[in-house]
């Protein structure tokens, strides 16, 4: 029962997290996916991020996957961000470089796992 509650707790505060409006000045445009990512298999979400944008991301999931950010420099993959088998998270990512940024939910599960997806990308002027 604590652990629930714990977990409810979490939830909540990185909701409240998410859903807090942008200071002034900024421009939101949120995304909401809800999908089945099959076993073994991924689900990738690329945009364009300019040095001045920043992205906001959030995510529930009915199993654990493993969650990264990668982009890729010339010919390897860099991962800024890498989470390993949870069943949410949330979090703010603002690039160095402006490039092509995926975030990518991968299923290690012999079963499909429903996500619910959330992001935005951010003008920080």
């Amino acid at each position: 029962m604590r652990r629930s509650a714990y977990r409810f707790g979490v939830f909540l505060a990185a909701a409240a997290a998410f859903c807090a409006l942008p200071a002034s000045g900024q421009e939101r445009s949120l995304k909401v996916i809800t999908t089945s990512v099959p076993s073994s298999g991924a689900h990738k979400e690329c945009l364009s991020i300019s040095r001045t944008q920043s992205l906001r991301y959030w995510f529930r999931a009915d199993g654990p996957l493993d969650f990264n950010i990668q982009v890729k420099l010339g010919d390897k993959i860099s991962y800024p961000v890498r989470r390993d088998k949870v069943t949410m998270d949330s979090g703010h990512f603002a690039p160095n470089e402006a490039d092509v940024y995926c975030m990518v939910l991968t299923n290690p599960a012999a079963r499909p796992v429903t996500v619910r997806l959330e992001f935005a990308r951010l003008n920080n002027r």
